[in-house]
């Protein structure tokens, strides 16, 4: 493995750490998303049972 990544280029390794970057920042933005559907859902239900 080691002499796998050494054996990458600069740029390479840059790539793969700009895309693992974005990727992570769509499962942020994704799991913010689905938090506050998950929170309205929620606050609608106890709304109607209470």
């Amino acid at each position: 493995m080691e002499e796998q990544v050494s054996s990458f280029s600069v740029s390479r390794l840059e790539e793969m750490v700009v895309s693992i970057t974005k990727e992570l920042s769509m499962i942020t933005c994704i799991g913010a998303l689905l938090g506050g559907i998950i929170g309205l859902f929620q606050g609608f239900v106890t709304v109607l049972i209470g």
